[in-house]
């Protein structure tokens, strides 16, 4: 999922209206459990303050002190936290957390336009996806600690490349695009080592929900708070307004025969059939067939979905493996608040590629330990 950047997103507005040199923490490499994983943020202002949690608390302390010398020198560092020792003799707090941590500590400064938080904004702002370079130990003068480099991917036959490179992050920048997974590597560049921390970026995720009920409310306002862009659609004005759906990004009144010419479908990665009109979400359902949404929810019983898939007839097919319905996770749910919650663990899941089982370890009376994580 891609709603990583929301609050540094936000950040880079008043950070930019401020005039403000702030330092921006990443989590490049990880070791056993650790709070956060690679490509984690948390920004850090000359006051002290956080934006953001990588650690929990387990290290932020004598992270605002590294902080403090970036932002004495200007000159970016990488730290690393140990915390495997059994008995904390380093830090002496007992954190416990059993995992290890490198941070990479980047002066964001108003000549440089704040980047990379310019680049987290516009990469949002236009929907792009692409791997984000940053050098983090470097002696090389063209290739400096702190320095960032955004690689846009463009679409072609083959799938998607780089649609530029940048000797010598073209191969590791390829490689991270495809996997999806954050990574460092180094390189020996006339006769100077250098090494970078390569993540992989993506705008936020986008909800699409057909319906503005009652229950589409608390949907609407739990997505927003996950960093989700969130569209609501209703051939109802009255009922699809600012005032019911105020945190939406986007309140569309049209009819379904509509939406292939007024709306592009295929930028969201969910949508959500929850109008409570059975002809609605069948006309609503069969203006989705052609497109590459690979999440539809269909709120309701089994019986229900049945019959909104009957309707489609020969281009059920087409749809059969992306429709989840009855929707969500069964956690019990039944407020409106409740199955906004499991509507929305339910998409995570599925598009995460996980279960939705309990992350607690049961004890099997054969002797082994299960995880579902």
């Amino acid at each position: 999922m891609a709603n990583k950047l929301k609050h540094l997103i936000a950040a880079y507005g008043q950070v930019k209206q401020q005039n403000q040199d702030c330092v921006l923490a990443t989590i490049i490499e990880t070791f056993g459990s650790t709070y956060q994983k690679a490509g984690a943020r948390m920004l850090i202002n000359p006051a002290g303050e956080m934006i953001g949690v990588l650690g929990g608390g387990c290290f932020e302390g004598d992270l605002l002190e590294h902080a403090r010398t970036v932002f004495k020198t200007g000159i970016a560092k990488s730290v690393f936290y140990d915390m495997r020792l059994a008995d904390d003799l380093v830090w002496g707090l007992g954190l416990g957390c059993k995992g290890a941590v490198r941070i990479l500590l980047q002066l964001v400064q108003t000549e440089t336009g704040f980047s990379p938080l310019d680049i987290f904004a516009e990469i949002d702002a236009s929907k792009k996806s692409g791997v984000l370079v940053s050098v983090y130990e470097s002696a090389h003068p063209q290739f400096p600690a702190g320095k960032n480099l955004f690689l846009p991917l463009a679409n072609s036959d083959d799938g998607q490349v780089l649609a530029s490179s940048i000797f010598p992050f073209t191969s590791a920048a390829l490689q991270t695009a495809l996997q999806q997974k954050a990574r460092i590597a180094s390189y020996i560049v006339e006769g100077q080592e250098i090494k970078a921390f390569y993540d992989p970026l993506q705008a936020s995720s986008r909800l699409l929900v057909f319906g503005a009920g009652a229950d589409a409310i608390p949907l609407s306002q739990f997505a927003k708070l996950l960093g989700w862009q969130v569209s609501i659609v209703d051939h109802r004005p009255a009922y699809c307004n600012k005032e019911r759906f105020p945190q939406a990004d986007d309140l569309l009144n049209l009819l379904p025969e509509d939406l292939g010419t007024k709306l592009e479908l295929n930028q969201f990665d969910a949508a959500i059939l929850m109008t409570h009109n059975l002809e609605y979400d069948q006309r609503y359902l069969k203006a989705l067939v052609n497109c590459q949404i690979p999440f539809i929810g269909l709120l309701g019983p089994s019986h229900r979905k049945d019959k909104l898939m009957q309707a489609l007839g020969s281009e059920t097919a087409q749809l059969s493996q992306r429709i989840f319905g009855p929707i969500g996770l069964d956690i019990g749910a039944e407020t409106p608040e409740e199955i906004a919650l499991s509507i929305m663990a339910g998409i995570y899941a599925e598009l995460n590629g996980r279960s939705g089982h309990t992350l607690n370890v049961p004890t099997i009376s054969d002797g082994h330990e299960y995880c579902h994580c």
